[in-house]
């Protein structure tokens, strides 16, 4: 058996695998991008490829209530919870056209990937862990069909605001409920989506950083130290419809007007104040026609901060420049404001985030890492509420993400498995 300081992954076996299942399943043919929306057809079968894999290297697969894969490659100890790595399979929507609902081929599948060669690489090598070592897919982490990112992670925190009956019945642009979708497709489990019946001792996610920070400081890993306070906000402007040609225009309560002077003040408020960053990325009307003037407008904020207080402040200061701008307008438009969804700052573990840096430190050297914090959400965010978490970062090429054009090297593909498989033996060492 191989010291685990020797053992290295197989690069070329991980892109391999990861490029021939994005062909396999959910790839399109109008560019490199993917469409593989949760508990689709295209997720069913490579799950149920995921599962088999797992199978063949002598893991006990285990599936929830919410869909959530859990591959158990068995421990020396008696009794110890796993170390888990894992991510999703589920890609985000980007594109328009024939490029329309497509994502990138490496967010969250290159760590979900990166486990499978971990798993791999200690079975090959015949690696006796003390600790169970567990491999997990999550369900739904993009929510891009059933709106709620990182929906099945937080229900295994318990923490998540959306629990478990709630979220079976969030439906998708069809109108089928999650909990139809999850027994369409065969993964529907029995296991309790819940930490405290089905724990883990730590969990580490290797991720692309969808950011350009490493590259634009020439940096190969980046150890992540904690994910950003975010809120979503449902808002609904109203006003009165009316004819385009017969209406005068002081006489208009147009919404369309008004909400893109709140939409304006959303990128306004954030870059004045610098206390995070702040998007609208959908809008709807109720109105589709060229000649009626818009009553009523839909749009979601995205507001994203360093920390929970910078998060309030931003969201206060967006309000408060809403509320100006109505008044100035004093045209009978109106808005009103839902929270449709919300993740509180995560700060990962000194004793997880201790064996990442070991780790890359001891693979590239400490000039090549960077610590960081996560712009983006993630799994690791509702995990690191009740057992001790960390993430690794790799570059993403130009800072690309939620796009067919992601793109992150083999070499740092590669990397990034190398440096997860050491960190997961070092804490497994630590600990025992």
């Amino acid at each position: 058996m191989v010291g685990h300081k020797a053992l290295r992954i197989n690069g070329t076996r991980l892109n391999e695998t990861l490029q021939s299942t994005c062909t396999q399943w959910g790839a399109l043919s109008s560019s490199t991008g993917i469409r593989r929306l949760t508990l689709s057809q295209a997720d069913k079968d490579v799950r149920d490829w995921l599962v088999n894999e797992c199978k063949e290297l002598g893991c006990e697969v285990k599936v929830d209530q919410m869909g959530n894969i859990f591959a158990i490659r068995p421990g020396k100890g008696e009794r110890l919870k796993p170390i888990a790595m894992g991510s999703h399979l589920d890609t985000q929507p980007a594109g328009r056209g024939v490029d329309a609902r497509q994502g990138g081929r490496y967010d969250g599948i290159l760590g979900v990937q990166s486990a499978l060669e971990v798993l791999r690489t200690l079975h090959e090598n015949d690696v006796a862990t003390q600790h169970p070592i567990t491999l997990i897919d999550w369900t739904n982490e993009e929510g891009a069909r059933f709106p709620g990112a990182m929906m099945c992670s937080g229900v295994w925190s318990t923490k998540s605001s959306t629990p478990l009956e709630a979220c079976y019945r969030v439906t998708d642009s069809d109108g089928i409920d999650m909990r139809t979708a999850l027994e369409e497709i065969g993964y529907l489990g029995m296991t309790p989506c819940d930490y405290r019946e089905n724990g883990l001792e730590a969990y580490f996610e290797l991720h692309i950083e969808q950011g350009p920070k490493l590259e634009q400081e020439g940096k190969s890993v980046g150890i992540v130290t904690a994910v950003q306070g975010m809120k979503w906000f449902a808002v609904r402007v109203t006003g009165v419809e009316g004819h385009s040609g017969t209406t005068p225009m002081p006489a208009r309560s147009d919404a369309l007007v008004t909400a893109a002077l709140l939409i304006s003040a959303v990128r306004t408020t954030a870059l004045e104040t610098n206390l995070g960053v702040a998007t609208v990325g959908v809008i709807t009307s109720d109105t589709q026609f060229q000649a009626t003037i818009p009553s009523g407008i839909d749009f979601i904020i995205d507001v994203r901060c360093p920390t929970d207080a910078q998060l309030a402040a931003l969201c206060a200061a967006i309000f408060t420049a809403f509320d100006a701008i109505v008044a100035s307008e004093s045209n009978r438009t109106a808005y009103s404001v839902t929270r449709s969804w919300g993740l509180p700052e995560s700060v990962f573990h000194p004793s997880c985030i201790a064996a990442v840096r070991a780790a890359a430190v001891a693979e590239v050297g400490e000039l090549q890492c960077m610590e960081m914090k996560s712009g983006a959400g993630h799994d690791a965010a509702w995990t690191s509420k009740v057992v001790p978490s960390s993430m690794i970062f790799v570059p993403s090429e130009d800072g690309v993400s939620h796009n067919p054009a992601e793109y992150t090297s083999p070499e740092h593909c590669a990397l990034g498995a190398q440096v997860l498989l050491q960190a997961v033996l070092a804490y497994d060492g630590r600990i025992t």
